[in-house]
């Protein structure tokens, strides 16, 4: 039995995605655990699917998903991965949320060195806000 005709244009798709990147899609469904979105870009037929688990949606502490996305809303979100087989995209929002402080991140390299006050420390590590860093 062969695939769906649908399948090989979002393969293709999928093929051009690239973990790190920047994408944006309209939110189609808001559910406990996750947020699915339609990925902008897609030729179709169909429609290519992402998934923004809860943890990834803000970096605010919220009770359940809807309470910061709703259906049809557009948003912009980094590729945290590309799951080939389900033909799904992992995304996450939150990644996006601020550009000052992803600009930032993106600025630190493996191995440099860095400036910076402890502002606390617990048994799995210590918080240090480094010279630089964005206000947040």
């Amino acid at each position: 039995m062969t695939e769906p005709l649908s399948s090989e244009p979002q393969k293709a798709f999928l093929n051009t995605i690239r973990a790190g990147e920047v994408r944006t899609g309209r939110v189609i469904s808001v559910e406990d655990r996750e947020v699915l979105v339609e990925l902008d870009g897609f030729p179709g037929p169909g429609r290519a699917v992402g998934c923004i688990p809860h943890g990834d949606l803000t970096r605010k502490a919220t009770g359940h998903p809807s309470e910061v996305v709703s259906i049809g809303q557009q948003l912009t979100f980094e590729v945290i991965g590309v799951d080939r087989q389900q033909e799904r995209v992992w995304a996450s929002a939150a990644a996006c949320e601020d550009p000052a402080l992803r600009a930032f991140l993106l600025g630190l390299r493996r191995g440099a060195a860095h400036q910076g006050q402890v502002q606390s420390v617990h048994n799995f590590g210590e918080f240090v806000n480094l010279d630089g860093e964005h206000d947040q």
